[in-house]
């Protein structure tokens, strides 16, 4: 068998291993005696993730709210024809038209 061969660790790998060592051997399982001031921020951090999602929701349910208020494809879509069946009508009975109202 092939025997394994130990690489040197880069200086930077072996800083940020020491480092990781180092805290972990802190006051009581390496929360460094700094766990209560890091859950504060998180708790404001996560209060704060809180707010703009409420703010989402709001701006959401108003979208929600001004798009019930937009017509429908087939609304539109039968406006569109019935305005295209008035204009081709008025080209159509142009004569007609100008006879009845005496513009001839």
């Amino acid at each position: 068998m092939s025997e394994v061969k130990d690489f040197p660790i880069p200086p930077i790998v072996q800083q940020r291993l020491d480092e990781i060592s180092a805290s972990t051997k802190g006051s009581g399982g390496g929360n460094s005696g700094d766990m209560e001031q890091r859950i504060t921020r998180l708790e404001v951090k996560l209060d704060k993730v809180d707010d703009r999602l409420r703010g989402v929701e709001i701006g959401l349910a108003t979208l929600t709210e001004r798009v019930g208020h937009l017509p429908s494809k087939g609304f539109i879509v039968s406006a569109l024809l019935a305005s295209l069946a008035v204009v081709t009508a008025l080209i159509l009975f142009q004569k007609q038209i100008m006879m009845l109202l005496f513009l001839n």
